[in-house]
């Protein structure tokens, strides 16, 4: 059980709970005491619409068909999100034979609820992802965005297997430009944006484990200047497969707002990773995490699962403040002059 001292200031009882039940080792309830700093914020406002975020399917590796199936069958048939959002690899290899059992999954247990879903580094692997590439496997190009209500999504696929010393870059310039003019056009709405990568140290990888590609180099500065630019975004992001309970050994493990914005880590759907204290990866056979997001009229509720065992996780219960700041237009400058603002 999560105690008091692993939770962060974002961390908030369930909407619906009015006290904190106190156990033995052994299960037996002690006693309960108030919900106190814990207490979901009484200025919420209205609920809009739910939806899923997953990241890491990796089908075809061990478990990964059944942890996919049964994370989409309960965003459907439970949960009734609006959506589910998909940061990157959906595949192990992105051969033939993953992309079509990717597809039958979620037509057979998503068939009335949209799914969006971006390429990840796997989906990249041995190839160059493309437009036409998109199109085909998931239904919408490297780059592509939807609106939901007065809320933009944004998501940004993978150009490939990225490599820094093969100078392969995750991104294609040509997304990085989008991105800032999305972010820009949209500046004073809400975003979220979706992408594969966590930022070396940050929510995702805060004792830097994960010791393998991610973010680097020149698009990795951009990324944070448009990061710390557009505090009305909320970036979403996999690639360590990183289980929520990290943050029992580490209050960044899934979020931090270290650039001036939320930054959020999804765990695998499929592959989980624990950390031990001494920044050791150890990658489990089986388990299964992602989000329920409830999203309000100022703020979001993050409600993580563990669809293995069927049960949120209150360690994984997260209310973010949304509350709209301005940005003045035109403010923006890249100074490695990648993108034109």
């Amino acid at each position: 059980m999560a105690q008091f001292t692993d939770f962060i200031p974002q961390n908030v009882a369930p909407s619906e709970a009015n006290e904190i039940g106190v156990y033995s080792a052994s299960g037996k309830k002690v006693c309960s005491v108030e919900l106190s700093h814990l207490a979901f914020p009484s200025n919420a406002g209205t609920k809009l619409y739910s939806f899923g975020a997953l990241s890491d399917v990796h089908i075809s590796q061990d478990t990964a068909e059944a942890d996919f199936r049964r994370a989409l069958t309960y965003f459907q048939d439970t949960a009734n999100v609006d959506f589910v959002c998909i940061a990157g690899d959906l595949t192990q290899y992105s051969e033939a034979a993953e992309w079509e059992l990717y597809a039958q999954c979620v037509a057979e247990e998503s068939e009335s609820t949209p799914v969006y879903a971006i390429a990840g580094n796997h989906d990249g692997y041995g190839i160059t992802v493309t437009d036409a590439f998109c199109q085909e496997h998931f239904g919408y190009g490297v780059f592509h965005t939807f609106t939901q209500g007065d809320d933009v999504f944004i998501m940004m696929s993978n150009a490939c297997y990225p490599s820094e010393s093969g100078n392969l870059p995750p991104f294609y310039t040509s997304s990085l430009q989008a991105l800032c003019e999305t972010l820009e056009a949209n500046r004073n709405k809400r975003c979220f944006v979706f992408q594969h990568y966590f930022m070396v140290g940050t929510a995702g990888d805060p004792l830097d484990a994960y010791g393998s590609t991610t973010l680097f180099g020149t698009q990795e500065t951009v990324i944070q200047s448009l990061m710390k630019h557009y505090p009305n975004a909320l970036w979403f992001h996999g690639h360590s497969h990183q289980m929520f309970e990290v943050q029992t050994i580490h209050d960044k493990a899934t979020y931090d707002f270290d650039f001036g914005c939320h930054n959020i880590h999804i765990p695998s759907c499929a592959l989980p990773v624990q950390i031990t204290e001494s920044g050791s990866r150890i990658q489990l056979s089986e388990g299964s995490q992602g989000y329920v997001v409830d999203v309000y009229n100022n703020g979001i509720h993050l409600k993580g699962r563990d669809f293995s065992n069927g049960v949120f996780l209150p360690i994984a219960s997260y209310w973010l403040d949304t509350t709209l700041q301005t940005v003045e237009a035109g403010t923006y400058t890249d100074s490695t002059g990648t993108i034109t603002p």
